[in-house]
This record gives structure tokens, sequence and C-alpha cells, in this order.
């Protein structure tokens, strides 16, 4: 909660960075034309830096065998938007993003240290990324975002003339405020010049506006802003249960101090004197616990992190056990030692002393104030159970159905890998085709290896691409209002590799070349999108080209719809599955492409192999974050897997110890009442109705319990249906399962004490 919601960016003056992107028609966001861009940049008068940026796979040589580093270009302000200053060396100077002097390149920490052991020297010396030489003027600080990021080398963004267009989105920008300016303020400026954009320019930006929004809105999603509430808020709840539990306690261990109490009052003990002794006795034993739980909840915190894929939570967002959780924790354990010693304390005030003392202590019943107290209290430890056991067991149930989902292709013994490919080696793109092909010739002649396939995006990882598209011999709408399609570029064998269902029509192959008709695969969102009441095989999409190795778009091309395939899961599982088209590389050449392998034996056997044969085609092509595809499925589910795990864990603790906290009270309450239970033995009154009065008892606050547990169920289960798959507020199934089982807990916490009660000799009972 406090790394990722509370704590303030790690940069100077943070509620000044803005996130700046274009906003479609729709009211989302995407990204940014290199004109649009420069326009913005150019005719602001609201931010003292805006910079432009854009990832790119750099391939680093001079080694034994290539490596892939994660790249990204950034304009030369970038820096200084985020106030970073360099470990070593310098960041970019002013002039060092335009054409001809953009051959530079700051190092990561962390890449310093492994890659370059740390050597200073490295600075001023030239390192080869993509065949050309970049001179190392910097690396960036060390445990900062920067360390943290996923990208481990910055180079400048300098536009090339092929780059200058309107209508192909490739950046994302950010940009600091200037000092007295609002965001509204921004906002309004910005409007004002996207409408300009927008009516000088309509072919591209018809309907398109400028998105300003902090950056510290941008980086938390609201559903990790909402799981993160859910989850502190689970552990509010197992702590008000803790509270509840040793207030209980504390209560019983005062009527047994009644007399110790009656004598220091009538010594002339304050009643201050005595709410006092009784709140520091709680407040310290709640400290001591919350002292230990701090070592406890250092531990898991190892734990949980250890189960979030690597760059999954923003770089800027370091949850870490820092000062302020500290002092939270005492806050919280101070509080809590109050909020359970606070019953006791204002019970310690009102005893009568003369009945204290002359009864010696022994007297028959606690009093119908405590009583209640303590009926309350049991009360919402149930109620507090009953909300985690349901959320806990929708959350089983939801991530159950997650694993049954078809994903819409097969991951066993699937291997993947990116296959970054420098456009400069390769600038002709049939010629791109035809090295390809080779490497998947190579691949798939491997013994063990079934197909081999390249992807612009692979499973679980999004489309690659988004495009818009009209239907020939439908009216066309223009410009932004376009409907849109997520578009991905394969190899015809990309169906096979990953089984994949054809629904009707037929798979791309070998033959959809250049010189054959343009064709396209689409999926059955898609299908049944545009084409409810007939069959799309031999309908035409106009969809604009896409050049291989330039962000601009050609001409528009018409593809016939060849087949339909079954809808393949983009973004995770229990995403709906969204419109989309498929085209082979042979059509649409692109550089930025994955590499697929089904083997017919465990994938990781065949790492080696698989390098080997990309290597005897170019010994300089690198593969990078080479894994099972399986691998990549586990993790598109790992948020699932966490909140499944805690809530687990969570409710496991709550129904331990409201079971712990109604044995108590029950088993208090038969001691107290053991002279009213000889009294009505000795009138005739069997065991087996004994045990079931005071069965009754603790049952009717189960009921109770379960009554307004229901009630917070429905509120919790609202907020989180939104969040996880198959998650609704009715599931009848879990409630019911949970009821059951918390009825069996509670039932068994009372039967114990009345059994134990019902065996009392109504004789040695009335003598005492």
């Amino acid at each position: 909660m406090n790394g990722l919601l509370l704590r303030p960016l790690p940069y100077p003056d943070p509620d000044r960075i803005v996130r700046v992107l274009e906003r479609l028609p729709s009211g989302g966001a995407s990204g940014i034309s290199t004109l649009n861009y420069l326009d913005w940049a150019g005719q602001n008068a609201v931010f003292e830096y805006i910079a432009a940026e854009a990832g790119w796979n750099a391939v680093l040589t001079g080694g034994s065998e290539p490596v892939v580093i994660r790249a990204a270009r950034a304009s030369a302000h970038y820096f200084d938007i985020f106030g970073v200053k360099p470990a070593k060396g310098r960041t970019f100077r002013p002039d060092e993003d335009q054409p001809g002097r953009d051959r530079v390149v700051l190092l990561s920490y962390a890449l310093w240290e492994n890659r370059f052991n740390a050597d200073s020297a490295i600075l001023g010396r030239d390192i080869v990324l993509n065949g050309n030489a970049y001179n190392v003027i910097g690396v960036l600080p060390k445990g900062g975002p920067f360390d943290r990021s996923a990208v481990q080398i910055w180079t400048p963004l300098a536009f090339q003339p092929s780059q200058m267009t309107r209508d192909f989105r490739w950046l994302g920008a950010s940009a600091r405020l200037k000092p007295g300016v609002t965001l509204e303020r921004a906002r309004a400026e910005m409007d004002v010049i996207g409408k300009r954009l927008a009516g000088a320019y309509p072919a591209s930006n018809e309907g398109r506006g400028v998105a300003v929004d902090r950056l510290s809105d941008v980086l938390i999603s609201p559903d990790l802003h909402t799981a993160v509430t859910i989850l502190f808020a689970a552990t509010a709840f197992v702590l008000l249960i803790g509270c509840a539990n040793l207030a209980n306690l504390a209560l019983a261990r005062s009527i047994s101090r009644e007399r110790e109490e009656a004598v220091r009052a009538a010594l002339g003990a304050s009643r201050w004197r005595l709410i006092r002794q009784v709140l520091i006795e709680n407040v310290l034993i709640s400290v001591c616990g919350g002292v230990a739980g701090a070592g406890v909840g250092f531990a898991l915190l190892k734990w949980i992190l250890s189960l979030i894929p690597p760059y999954a939570l923003p770089p800027a967002m370091d949850v870490a056990m820092d000062s302020s959780v500290l002092l939270f924790t005492l806050a919280v354990a101070v509080m809590a030692g109050l909020l359970f010693g606070a019953a006791p304390a204002a019970r310690s005030t009102r005893l009568r002393l003369v009945d204290v003392l002359k009864n010696g202590g022994h007297g028959t019943t606690s009093g119908t104030a405590a009583r209640r107290m303590r009926d309350a209290l049991v009360i919402a430890e149930i109620a507090l159970a009953f909300v985690l056991l349901v959320a806990s067991g929708f959350l089983m149930r939801s991530f159950d159905k997650l694993l049954a989902i078809d994903p819409g292709f097969v991951a066993t013994n699937v291997l993947a890998a990116g296959l970054p490919i420098n456009p400069e080696q390769h600038p002709d793109p049939q010629e791109l085709n035809t090295y390809l092909t080779s490497i998947r010739a190579a691949v798939k002649a491997v013994p063990g290896i079934r197909e081999a396939a390249v992807t612009s995006a692979l499973p679980l990882k999004g489309w690659g691409f988004g495009m818009q598209y009209a239907i020939v011999g439908r009216k066309s709408v223009e410009g932004a209002f376009r409907r849109s399609a997520f578009f991905k570029i394969v190899s015809p064998s990309y169906f096979d590799a990953l089984g994949m269902k054809l629904l009707s029509g037929r798979l791309l192959n070998d033959r959809d070349t250049t010189s054959a008709p343009p064709v396209v695969v689409i999926n059955e969102t898609l299908a049944r999108r545009e084409f409810p009441n007939e069959a799309p095989v031999g309908r035409r999409l106009l969809v604009r080209e896409i050049l291989p190795g330039a962000p601009e778009l050609g001409r528009e091309v018409a593809r016939e719809i060849v087949g339909v395939i079954a809808g393949e899961r983009i973004t995770g599982l229990g995403d709906e599955i969204s419109a989309g088209m498929y085209v082979s590389n042979l059509q649409s050449p692109t550089y930025n492409l994955d590499l697929v392998v089904q083997a017919g034996m465990p994938p990781l056997a065949m790492q080696k192999a698989l390098r080997s044969a990309v290597y005897g085609i170019n010994r300089d092509q690198a593969l990078s974050d080479v894994r099972p595809l399986e691998e990549i499925v586990e993790q598109s589910m790992a948020g699932n897997r966490v909140m499944n795990v805690l809530f687990m864990f969570f409710a496991s603790i709550a129904l331990l110890m409201a079971a712990v906290g109604i044995y108590a009270v029950m088993a208090y309450t038969a001691v107290q009442r053991t002279h009213e239970m000889g009294i009505r033995a000795a009138l005739g009154a069997s065991a087996g109705s004994l045990r079931v009065l005071l069965f009754q008892d603790g049952m009717r606050l189960t009921l109770i319990g379960f009554a307004i547990g229901l009630a917070g169920t429905f509120l919790v289960v609202r907020v989180m249906s939104t969040m996880f798959y198959g998650f609704g507020p009715d599931d009848a199934v879990s409630i019911a399962v949970v009821a059951v089982v918390l009825s069996g807990v509670t039932g068994l916490a009372c039967l114990v004490p009345a059994r134990r009660i019902a065996k009392v000799d109504p004789m040695k009972v009335l003598r005492r």
C-alpha cells in the first residue's frame, strides 16, 4: 500500500510530471505520431520540458555471442523531466537528438555492473549495437527507478526524414509542467492545440485530442489500485478479528481480577490510574506482537515479491519495509492495544467495591453489560471471518475457472524466443522474408522440433499492431472514426505451431506471397462483430499497409478474408477475446518478431539446439528471453495467483481466530454459568438439555454474525467482480460452502464447553 499508492514518486516535484498521449474519439489513449509530437512541443506554453520516447531491441556484439539488450530512445530533455543525475558521466546534450549526433549511449547501473564489470574506463569507449558504434557517455544512478526499469540502455531519439508522418503512432511522451501551471490549465491548452491540428489535418487527426495525466495516476492501473486496497482491507479485517479475540480475553481476565482492582480502588487508586494500568498492560502486549509481526512481515514481503513476475510493478514504485512502514506498524500496534483494552479498562471503573470485597471476587456472573460486550465481539469476529472466507472462496473458484479456460492455443512443449532483426542488415523486404524462411527451415530441421513460426507478438503478449479498417461494399467511415481491430503479422506456420482451431475457410499458407492476392484470416470475435448474419469468407477488408522498418503507413490494401479461427487470448486468460486479424509476413514483412517452436519433448531441452540452428544461419543473430510458452501462461495468471494465495492465508487465519474466539467465550460463559447449570440439573434438567441450552446460545451468535457478514459480502464481491474472471455476487455455492464450514467450526467450538459443563455434579456446585 505504501510503495504503490501512498509514497510520492522518487523524482523532484513529482506532481509536475505528466504523461502526454493522443486521445482517441472513444476517450482512450494511444501513441503519438512524430509530426503531432513536434507540433505539441513547439506550440505549447505550459511545459518546462516535453520529451518523447520509444523502445527498440539492441543487439550487443563483440563478445562470444550476440546479446539482446532492452533499449529505449528518448529526446534530449528526457532526464531533465525526471531530475535524474548520472552516477558517472553525463546525460544527453540538447543537440544529441539530431540525426548524425545520436550515436551516444547511457547505461543502466545494473547493466554496467553485470555486463561491463563496473569498469569506470567504459566512459568514452564505443560499444557495438546493431552493427553500429555508440559512445558510452554515462551510467545512470544505482537503486533508483532507472536501475529497476526493464530498459538497460538509453540512446537519443533522432527523427529521420522517413519518420516525419502523422498517421503512424509509435511514440510515448512525458513532460514537466512549468512552475505554477496546474494540470487543468495544461489540459485546456493542449486541447486547443489538439483541435487546431485536427482541423488542419483531418485525414489523420480528426476526432483526436491530447490526453494529459499525472504520471502517478498513469503508472498504477485502476485494477491494481483496487487489488492493493482490497488486500489492505483484508489485513485490517484479520487485525480486527485479533482485537476482538484479545478484547474478550482481556474482559475475562478483568473479571478474574475484580478483587485486585477493588482493593486498589479502596486503597485510594483513582479511576484514571486504574484505566491507565489496564491500557498500559494491553498496549505492551500489542507492541510486543507488533515487533514480532514486523519481523514476520519482512519475510512475507520477500515471499510475496518473489511471486510477482519481473518488471510487473512500475519501476518508480519501490515496495520495501522502510521507516514509514515501521512507524505505521508501531502506531497500529498501539491503537490495537488501546482498542482491545478499552472494554476492560472501562469495566474496571464501574466496580461496586463493597459487593466485590464482600464476595471475595467470586461472583456468579459477570454482568449483563459485559456479556453483551462479549457477544458483540464474537458476532463481529464471525461476520468479518465470513466475509474473508467468502471472498477467498470466490477467488479460488475464479482461479479454477481460469485454469479451465481454453486460451485458443496449445502451450504444451512450445518454446518462445525474441528474434530481433536489424533493418540495416536486411533492408530489402523480400530478402528479409528469405532470411526468415531460412531460419524457420533450419530450426524445423532440428531433431525433435515439429514446427517453427514467427509472429509480431507472442500469445498473451498483445497483438503487435492495431489497425483501422473498412469493409469493401459497405458505406465507409473515414478518419479516426473507423473501427479498429488488432493486427498480427505471422508466418503461415503460426497456426499449426500453436494448434489453433480453424472454424471456416482455410489458414494462411506459403502460396500467399506478394505475387498472390492479399489475404487475411480473422478471429471469431471480429467475424461476429462485422458479419453476424453472413459468411465472412470471401468478403474483403480495407487496411492500410505497414511499411517494414519505417514508422509510417502505406497505401490502403483490400485483403480477402480466407478463414476464421477460434479466438486467441491476447492480454490474459480472463480477458475478453479482442477482435483481430492475421496476415502473412510473406505479404506484409516486418522486423519486430518473435520465434515460436513446437517440440516433441520438454522445450527447455531444445534451447541449445535452437541457438545452434539459428547461429548456423547467422552468427550475429541473437535470441532473447528464451522460455517455454507455458511459463508465459503461468505469468499471465500471477496477479490472480498472488491474490488467491494471500486471501487463502488471511481467510485461514480468520477462521482459526474466529473458532478460538467463540470457544474461549463459550468456555468462559459456561464456567460463569456453572452455578446456574447446577441449579437446573438439581431441578431435573437432563445433561442433554443443558448441552443444547449452551450450544443454542453459541449458534445464535453465529447466525447473527452470518447475517451481518452476508450483507458485507455482497459489497465486497461487487467490487471484486470487476477485477476477476467468473466472479459475481450470485455464486451461491461459495457462500453455502463457507456457511457450512464456519458453522461446523463454530459449532464444534460451542459443543466442547457445553459437553464439559453438562457433566458437573449438581451437589458439588450447590455446596460452593
